[in-house]
């Protein structure tokens, strides 16, 4: 990425689009505007005015392993009729011996209804999870009053959960009426099945999901060939409904706040792909000015011996400590472990225990405390924050809390990534409901879940890599983690690999790549360049930055005293333009190729490209 010259100092780093997809298609139906994702037979963002209605609506097949089988869709047919549409689609559902095909009907009226139905047959005989539809309300229905009809026609009154739920706030589900905002209500009924709501925030999903087939019912269930499946969701609003306003003719502006918190301490993970890092790559890492290193350690396994040596010489050449994580497994090797601490003299700031169980953190400590020195010993949990949300730690000799993320648990597009960044700052608040004041030790933070499901086929990325990894949407993705992550109060945040195909640069001794990923030793990906503008700052502070559109752009504003520098993220596969506000008249902003500052202004004008970055650095008088 190659710095460019902006007015009033601005330094943009120009990426190519990530866009490949079809454009979505707008729709209106009388007061709600929405966009149809025909790519995926998604409905999304349907809003009246500036408030959310839902975050969207779609109908997913979940196989027996709760994999969603990529959709397919044909034969799209749209009638717009300014205030009303009618859409119609098939959609084929394929992959190994599972094949379900279903016809899709989408219709809007002028008075503000709109119809999905669903209307599927298995072509062949095949086991399923889950088939039909979910509907997503977005996370500012957190809090907002609900009135829920289930099945048997009772009514009850409540409230979408504030904090993240760990169960379903919500069961047997026949219409929800909700409070969109003052005098606005929206009502979903739902026909074909019994559904249910799950907090989604709990796997970073920014939505309440009400999905069909209820999980307390056995699973996963044979699907007999020629089996047909239909259901219908209706949706409407009501009520003191604002004046109809074309979307996009609200102004995209990124407002500098009062509050301020702790940058967290970065890390990265050392790396599985290229576990040898070179002289050259070693200097790169130092330029992050990293906090410390992640390494995640088998006690059941002899190689952890091997890898805690690795990450131990590794960290002393970063100048970092490190952060292991403790798998125990059947029979941990605490002696092994321990003896290699004290041989080693490895320096660990935090021993972090994986799973649920109080006996594991109960036995770790144990054997842990007497060489712990200024090491803390703490929890985590190595796939969501679900699985810490459900399984709450209450030893009070705990002294950290961690858990993992990625973003895609339950869909894999940009849009949907990008959703999950704003969760990321819920799931901090909420773990602070139970852990207090303990430090949040997050992460690690990967793109895709950190099982892999065995070798991939010929030509083919392991489950856990994405071809993302090295490109500009990563980048912009990880400058919103962050942002988020430190606004919440997250004390330190560890992000994918060292190097290699889940680094932050490519590895320099790898061959035979699949096509799709092929290594360029040398290679520094994108979101390195972010990590080292914010690695300037560590140990400063983040000055809370507000965005009228955060799924269009976030910024995060770091400070050191008399210095600011403010990254901004357009997150989104098109030409974005800006403005920022609230930087003040203390503030200077340095041009790029002039010595001489400037007031900043009122509002600094800023055009970014697809999932590009600006960088204004600033001085204070």
């Amino acid at each position: 990425m190659k710095p460019l010259a902006l007015p009033l100092a601005a330094l943009l780093v120009a990426c190519p689009s990530l866009a490949t997809a079809a454009e979505p298609i707008p729709l209106r139906a009388g007061p709600l505007d929405m966009l149809f994702d025909a790519d995926l037979a998604f409905l999304r963002y349907v809003k009246v005015g500036p408030h959310e209605v839902l975050r969207g609506i779609n109908a997913p097949i979940r196989n027996e392993v709760w994999g969603t089988v990529a959709p397919k869709v044909f034969h799209l047919v749209v009638n717009d009729g300014g205030d009303h549409f009618e859409v119609t689609f098939d959609v084929v559902c394929r992959e190994k011996g599972l094949d379900f095909r279903w016809k899709g009907s989408l219709t809007g009226t002028a008075q503000g209804e709109v119809t999905f139905t669903f209307d599927g047959e298995a072509h062949t005989t095949f086991k399923r999870n889950r088939i039909g539809f979910c509907v997503l309300h977005g996370p500012s229905a957190a809090g907002q009053p609900w009135t829920l009809e289930t099945v048997d026609s009772k009514k009850s009154k409540g409230k979408f959960p504030t904090f993240i739920s760990p169960h379903q706030p919500a069961k047997n589900l026949k219409a929800i009426v909700h409070e969109v905002a003052d005098g606005i209500h929206a009502r979903v009924e739902f026909e074909g099945e019994v559904f249910e709501m799950e907090d989604q925030r709990n796997w970073t999903d920014a939505s309440f999901k009400t999905y069909c087939i209820p999980l307390e019912i056995p699973y996963p269930v044979e699907v007999p060939k020629g089996t047909k499946i239909s259901q219908k969701v209706t949706f409407r609003v009501d009520g003191d409904l604002p004046a109809y306003r074309p979307p996009g003719s609200q102004r995209l502006v990124l407002t500098l706040g009062e509050k301020r918190t702790a940058l967290p301490r970065l890390g990265v993970q050392v790396s599985k792909d290229a576990p040898e890092l070179t002289d050259r790559q070693v200097d790169r890492l130092k330029a992050l000015q990293l906090d410390h290193l992640r390494v995640d350690l088998a006690l059941s396994e002899d190689s952890f011996v091997k890898d805690l040596r690795l990450a131990t010489a590794q960290a002393r050449a970063l100048g970092v400590s490190l952060h292991a994580g403790l798998v125990l497994g059947e029979n941990p090797a605490f002696e092994k472990l321990v003896a290699a601490v004290k041989e080693l003299k490895s320096p660990v700031a935090f021993w972090l225990v994986t799973g649920g169980k109080p006996a594991d953190f109960k036995l770790a400590r144990q054997h842990l405390k007497p060489l712990a020195g200024k090491a803390r010993i703490g929890v985590t949990r190595r796939t969501n924050f679900v699985d810490l949300n459900r399984e709450r730690p209450t030893d009070k000799a705990i002294e950290a809390v961690s858990f993992a993320i990625n973003p895609q648990i339950h869909a894999f597009d940009n849009a949907s990534m990008v959703e999950t960044l704003p969760i990321q700052g819920d799931a901090v608040r909420t773990t602070r409901q139970f852990a207090g004041d303990l430090p949040l030790v997050i992460g690690p933070m990967t793109l895709r879940p950190r099982q892999s499901n065995g070798g991939p086929p010929p030509g083919a990325l392991p489950t856990d890599v994405d071809v993302r990894q090295p490109t500009a949407f990563t980048a912009a993705w990880t400058l919103g983690s962050v942002k988020f992550l430190a606004e919440a109060g997250a004390h330190s945040a560890t992000y994918f690999e060292t190097a290699g195909w889940k680094g932050v640069m490519d590895a320099d001794n790898v061959k035979g790549r699949p096509a799709a990923f092929p290594s360029r030793p040398g290679r520094v990906f994108d979101l390195y360049e972010v990590l080292r503008d914010i690695g300037e700052f560590a140990g400063g502070e983040v000055q809370q930055i507000d965005s009228s559109h955060d799924l269009e752009a976030v910024g995060l504003a770091l400070r050191k005293p008399g210095r600011l520098r403010v990254l901004i993220a357009n997150l989104t596969p098109k030409m974005k333009t800006l403005s920022l506000r609230g930087l003040g008249n203390s503030i200077k902003v340095q041009l790029l190729n002039s010595k001489n500052g400037l007031e900043a202004a009122p509002e600094l004008p800023i055009k970014l490209p697809p999932f590009g970055i600006a960088r204004i650095d600033g001085t204070e008088d």
